[in-house]
């Protein structure tokens, strides 16, 4: 009888522990999910369509909260001193989560280890667009007519934005060189392409394909390293040459540093279905973004370090500054 006891009390205590270990963290009210854009934009749009599944399947609202500034570096600030309980989370992107540590290290009051990134949630192409008047149809024009016209320049939206860093890693690669001129925005960007004003940009691909169909520019290379489904004829800048060049944008998902391995765990999960769910890739399309699923919290701490050492590389050897 007190063998039997002892087998019962020892089946019973290993059921408890599995059902312990099946156990798994649910958050008890709603989160936030913090963006560092303001509403309407691109940003916003893929954090709220992120948002609304990510609701229903931890069972709790997943509100959107939008701290706008400094290219996302506001937000960022915000969620490296935000509790590490599972409440807060993070949209963030290469300028906030790599570029700005190697751009403005003294302005930036975070460090890579303020964080435990989540996963990688999306990525987009860049497209390198001229104006109709610049006569080149790929790269190798393009590169012919800068050494020809030393004078021609190309817009950016900001001083050491995403658009900036990939036309002077571009740029250079090419051997070529080409004054950057600095606009408060990328619609002017764009208005002064058109008008013939500044010879080349690099956008984003909805932005580029749109006006690419509309014949109002030609489109040169994709800056990653598939092309883009928008742009199927337009070849990559691999493809012409430039070894290796591998430069999307990205957003990933993150949260403040010491953020227990069962929360991790339940929003990792989460995402991961709402990011193989098919109507994710279909609202995604519209936003010319692609879902990158499966990708685990260990393997994107390494996909930032390759990105920040890449930045790193190209800020240097541009000798770019901040404003």
């Amino acid at each position: 009888m007190i063998h039997a006891g002892a087998c019962a009390l020892t089946l019973a205590a290993t059921a408890l522990g599995s059902t312990a270990a099946m156990a798994q963290w649910k958050p008890e009210r709603p989160v936030k999910l913090l963006v560092g854009f303001a509403p309407g934009g691109s940003a916003d749009t893929l954090a709220r369509l992120i948002a609304d599944p990510l609701s229903r399947r931890i069972g709790q609202p997943v509100v959107v909260e939008n701290i706008p500034g400094a290219g996302g570096n506001i937000m960022a600030q915000r969620l490296s001193t935000a509790p590490a309980d599972g409440y807060t989370l993070g949209m963030g992107a290469a300028g906030s989560m790599s570029v700005t540590f190697h751009l403005n290290p003294s302005a930036t009051k975070y460090k890579p280890e303020s964080f435990a990134p989540v996963t990688l949630l999306a990525t987009q192409p860049n497209v390198v667009i001229v104006n109709n008047n610049v006569p080149a149809s790929n790269i190798n024009d393009l590169k012919s007519y800068i050494q020809k016209n030393p004078q021609a320049s190309y817009g950016i939206a900001g001083i050491g934005i995403s658009n900036h860093l990939i036309a002077e890693s571009m740029l250079s690669r090419m051997g070529v060189k080409m004054e950057a001129v600095a606009y408060k925005g990328a619609a002017p960007v764009i208005t002064d392409l058109l008008g013939g004003h500044i010879a080349m940009t690099v956008d984003n691909i909805t932005t580029a394909a749109a006006l690419v169909k509309e014949g109002k520019v030609k489109a040169l290379g994709v800056t990653t390293a598939k092309r883009a489904p928008q742009l199927p004829d337009v070849p990559t800048l691999q493809e012409q040459g430039i070894q290796n060049f591998d430069m999307p944008t990205w957003q990933g998902l993150f949260a403040p540093a010491g953020l227990p391995a069962d929360v991790m765990k339940t929003y990792y999960q989460a995402v991961q279905e709402v990011l193989k769910d098919p109507a994710t890739h279909e609202k995604m399309a519209l936003l010319g973004s692609e879902p990158v699923p499966g990708v685990s919290s260990a393997e994107f701490v390494k996909y930032l370090a390759k990105d920040r050492q890449q930045w790193a590389q190209t800020i240097k050897a541009a000798n770019i500054q901040p404003q």
